[in-house]
């Protein structure tokens, strides 16, 4: 399996085609909406909570929340698979070949309860 053993969550904020397109390509994904978790009204900390609990890390463009977030739960001395958060790119292809970069250049022992901001620089 390709991506350093980093499983992605994606939530609802990405593109929901996003996990079955980096599963073709061999990598461990799955989207809140494949999980049954879309739509629902889910609270953002219970999204980590699966993430965390499926050993997952969180992908997300609701960046605002999930900083706080992260730095509640570490105040909290709760662990997670990792944040990794971006801004719109309103490009899939362009998202989708940042978290492959992302995925092939980070272990997921460096991963671990870290929030990383997705590689702004292009990758064309």
């Amino acid at each position: 399996m390709a991506g350093l053993g980093i499983r992605i969550y994606t939530d609802e904020q990405v593109f929901r085609g996003l996990a079955e397109a980096l599963r073709n390509r061999g990598y461990d994904a799955e989207s809140c909406h494949e999980a049954g978790r879309a739509n629902q009204k889910i609270s953002d900390d219970a999204q980590l909570a699966y993430a965390a609990r499926t050993d997952r890390t969180l992908l997300t463009e609701n960046f605002r929340d999930f900083l706080r977030l992260d730095a509640e739960w570490k105040r909290a001395g709760r662990d997670h698979a990792g944040l990794i958060v971006t801004t719109d790119l309103g490009e899939f292809g362009e998202l989708l070949r940042r978290v492959e970069r992302h995925r092939d250049t980070y272990p997921s022992s460096v991963q671990h309860d870290t929030l990383i901001w997705l590689d702004p620089s292009p990758t064309r």
